[in-house]
């Protein structure tokens, strides 16, 4: 069985799969993280999942797209574009963004998990389906 070493988030390890979603500029009071140059139309999504097996990855080419815990504990497995089948895996405990065309999964860790996800209006979504599933879990 492969194992998958869950990591913790930080700017270093996550940067080339998107930014965590927090304030750097402390001198300031609102401070833009993260921006589309396109002018698009946006939603808000609410991800609800109990644990299960990651079967397939998605990736969206054209959009970033924001996962921020809610509820829960759970991991973000992520891969680079050309590159599907090597996986990181971190422990999604602060809000991220990824950026456009990364290949990703949530797998709950806990009971139930909640994550508010926010994307373009309109999202183009790619597939890709894994060799065997993934299954992350705690000891």
């Amino acid at each position: 069985m492969k194992m998958i070493k869950i990591q913790n988030l930080s700017t270093e390890s996550f940067k080339k799969y998107g930014i965590i979603i927090e304030f750097k500029n402390k001198k300031k009071i609102f401070d833009v993280i993260c921006r589309e140059e396109e002018k698009i139309g946006w939603r808000i999504g609410y991800l609800l999942l109990k644990p299960q097996k990651a079967k397939i990855l998605e990736a969206h080419p054209f959009s970033f797209e924001t996962f921020e815990p809610v509820k829960g504990i759970s991991v973000i497995i992520v891969a680079e574009r050309k590159k599907p089948e090597k996986i990181e895996a971190f422990l999604l405990d602060k809000p991220v963004c990824l950026n456009k065309g990364i290949w990703h999964a949530i797998i709950a860790l806990s009971e139930n998990i909640e994550i508010k996800i926010t994307e373009n209006l309109e999202v183009e979504s790619v597939y890709h389906k894994l060799k065997k599933p993934l299954d992350i879990v705690l000891y």
